[in-house]
């Protein structure tokens, strides 16, 4: 009887589970109005690229920048008669009521400056972070309030994947675990990424796990961005160099799992002990050595002893992934 075989040989076997998940920047900032006032000037549109500090709008502060060279002018007063009650303490022609008024006077003055120069700060609005502006919610003439948000800014320079994966599976990951993350926007290509970190806890109604991959440097001609589907795979029970065969080649009855050797020209039928299952592959933990040859299909029609001729080009197992 004609039937294929293969060769048992030694491979690294991993059981991959795939979850699914947005792409998402590392973190999103969003900038509010720190006063009210009415818009002046707005210097960025979504999708522009901006630098921590970059100037994105500018509200009206005249009234606060009049404020502030009134109390510049004030503070000047406050320290020429602070030096004055000083001179006139030292000559001890004031008394030392007169000195510590002067002292009092001039310190109030020097807080009113930093005060309206900080309220002239609030009425420019800088980027906290690098990265892209995702949402612009106002234009030049719109008055705005105290903590309205104004800008949204995707801090990009690292994109992650966010996904949930069993309370079964996740025991078995670590941080800075490598994983093959797929787009489907670019379904041929492959992204390495990795974990970033695993949370501490699970939902209590689903058993999930949340766990954050950070992707790398994606390939030229990939550009992975936010909002994009990806496809995280993650390689569970890793097996190095274990002896497999193809699961096709193992059978199944009663008496537990088994496979056909071809020993010279006969069949030998094998009880074995089986492992992890993964891409076609299955893990023989015992009841084989390696490279013997087992059927690779077709157990139906085989019996124990059963003369056989092996097919030519189906025994060397060279297949594998």
């Amino acid at each position: 009887m004609p039937v294929a075989a293969i060769e048992a040989r030694s491979r690294d076997l991993a059981r991959t589970v795939t979850v699914t998940g947005p792409v998402e920047p590392i973190r999103t900032v969003s900038v509010s109005a720190q006063t009210a006032g009415v818009v002046l000037r707005v210097l960025v549109e979504e999708g522009d690229r901006v630098r921590a500090g970059t100037l994105l709008a500018e509200l009206d502060g005249r009234e606060t920048s009049a404020q502030l060279q009134r109390a510049q002018a004030v503070l000047v007063n406050a320290e020429g008669a602070f030096e004055r009650a000083q001179q006139l303490n030292a000559r001890g022609l004031n008394t030392a009521a007169d000195l510590d008024a002067a002292r009092s006077a001039h310190d109030i003055a020097k807080a009113d400056v930093e005060l309206w120069r900080t309220r002239v700060a609030f009425s420019r609005l800088s980027a906290p972070v690098s990265g892209v502006v995702t949402a612009k919610r106002v234009e030049r003439g719109s008055a705005v309030s105290t903590n309205q948000v104004m800008f949204e800014i995707a801090e990009d320079s690292l994109l992650v994947v966010r996904v949930r994966v069993s309370e079964l599976d996740v025991v078995q990951l670590r941080p800075d675990y490598p994983v093959a993350v797929r787009l489907d926007a670019y379904p041929e290509a492959s992204i390495a990424g990795r974990i970033r970190r695993i949370f501490p806890s699970a939902d209590a109604a689903s058993r999930l796990v949340p766990v954050e991959v950070a992707l790398a440097r994606t390939a030229a001609g990939v550009e992975a961005r936010p909002g994009f589907l990806a496809r995280v795979e993650f390689a569970l029970d890793r097996r190095e160099a274990v002896l497999a065969v193809p699961t096709s080649a193992v059978g199944v009855s009663n008496g537990g799992a088994y496979v056909f050797v071809v020993d010279a020209d006969t069949l030998v039928r094998r009880s074995v002990e089986t492992g992890v299952t993964a891409a076609g592959w299955i893990e023989i933990a015992q009841g084989l050595e390696p490279g013997e040859r087992v059927v690779s299909s077709g157990h139906v029609n085989l019996r124990q002893g059963t003369a056989v001729r092996v097919s030519e080009g189906v025994t060397t197992g060279d297949s594998a992934p």
